[in-house]
Parts: structure tokens; sequence; C-alpha cells
């Protein structure tokens, strides 16, 4: 082999193994988001588990001016730590990407998925943050109106997030490498969390009950499903980097 052919070579394996530093950076973004949202938007923000949505009109005011405070610093924490969800979901578009192939759109539809969904964690920590801002000022009924928002908004428009999930799935199902970049379970995982979501459709209807927003159905089964999916893409997504890395090493 002669010296310029080597230094092509040394050269391109630096170029791919750089590239894939800047992936395995977005790949961190899942758990820190996850660690960052559960603990801002669930357990500062008096959301694992949430509000009964049945609460008394004064018991709700009480609640947000007694913890205006806490909630106002855990809505803008949730602020901070909700963009990397995208920074995470366009990691897993390349990743279908190089499944599908550069034409493909299931890849769009997923990263499309991702900031859509990125949007509605947004409004909702931005209505829950307005709820307590200014609380002394507000009257029980505007406070209501926030919060109930927030949790409208939050959940109802799932169908992005089951959209982004079920668009994994297939792409995942297509994978012919003999060892796939993501385990092929996870492909039917994806398609069951992009399916129990579906019930919060009659959310609006219920105070109380499984398909209320702090219901068995609706919240525990429904958000750990997401929680789950989050935790096990993250994982499995450095190994699927590795995977790739591998792939354009041998190629070269």
């Amino acid at each position: 082999m002669s010296a310029a052919t080597s230094d092509i070579r040394s050269g391109a394996v630096a170029a791919t193994s750089g590239k894939f530093d800047t992936w395995r950076i977005c790949a961190w973004a899942g758990p820190v988001f996850l660690a960052g949202f559960i603990v801002s938007w669930g357990i500062l923000g008096y959301n694992i588990p949430p509000i009964d949505p049945g609460m008394a009109l004064a018991d709700l005011q009480a609640h947000y001016v007694e913890h205006s405070v806490r909630l106002r610093a855990a809505m803008g924490l949730c602020l901070f730590f909700g963009p990397l969800y995208f920074v995470f979901s366009a990691l897993l578009s390349r990743f279908l990407q190089k499944i599908e192939g550069a034409d493909g759109p299931l890849a769009v539809i997923e990263q499309m998925g991702g900031a859509v969904t990125t949007v509605v964690l947004l409004v909702g920590g931005v209505s829950w943050l307005t709820a307590a801002f200014r609380v002394n000022e507000r009257t029980a009924e505007g406070i209501r109106q926030l919060h109930d928002f927030g949790w409208m908004f939050f959940d109802t428009t799932y169908m992005a997030t089951s959209l982004q999930m079920a668009a994994v799935g297939l792409v995942l199902l297509r994978d012919k490498r003999s060892l796939p970049l993501f385990p092929r379970w996870l492909a039917w995982f994806s398609f069951f969390c992009a399916a129990v979501f579906v019930p919060i459709t009659l959310m609006p209807y219920f105070l109380d009950g499984p398909f209320a927003w702090n219901g068995a159905f609706n919240y525990w089964v429904g958000f750990n499903c997401f929680f789950l999916w989050m935790a096990l893409f993250s994982y499995f997504s450095f190994g699927a980097i590795s995977k790739l890395e591998q792939e354009e090493a041998s190629s070269r």
C-alpha cells in the first residue's frame, strides 16, 4: 500500500469517527431529556402523580398559590429539557434513513413527529408556567382554564407521537441486516406504544376513572410506555451507532 493511499484511508477513517462522535452526542440527548423531564415535569411539577381533574376549584387555586415558586421552577426546567427530544428524534431519523434509504418518507415522518411532540411538551409547560405566574392576580377560574388547557394540549395531541412510533416500528421491520441496528422486538413495542395512546381520545369526557388524565390507562399505562420507549431506544442507540461505525469502516 502506497503512502498516499494509506493517508487517504486514515483520513477517511478519522472523518467517519468524527461523524459518529456527533451521533453519540445526539444520542445522549435521549437519556438527558428523559431524566430531566421526569424530575422537572414529573417530580418538581407535581405530575407524578398528577392533580386530580376533579379537584375543587378553590383547592386547585390554593395549590398554585402555595407552590407557585416551585411550579415556575419546574416548568422552566421542563422547557429547558424539552427540546432535547427533537434532538434525539433527529438521530432516530438518521438510523431509519440508513435502513429505509435516502428517499423513504418514514424517516421524515418520524422526525416531524418528534418535532411536533416537542412543541406539545413546550406548549403544555408554558400553560402550567403561566398559571403559576402572577398567581395572586388570577381568578380561580383563570388558573383552572390554563391548567386544563395544558393537560388537553399535552394529551389529546398524542397522534403526532403515535405516528412517530409507528414509523419507527415499520422501518425497523425492514432492516435486512443479519444483525439489525435495533432488536426487532423493539418494532413491535413501538407499535404497542403507538396504540396505547389511542384511548386518550376519550379523555375530555372523563373527570375520573381509567380514561381521565390521571387514570390507570391514560396516565399510568400511557406515560410509562412513553418513558420506557425513550429509555430503550436511548440504550440501544449507542449500540446501533457502533454497528454503523463498523459497517462504514469495513467498507473503506
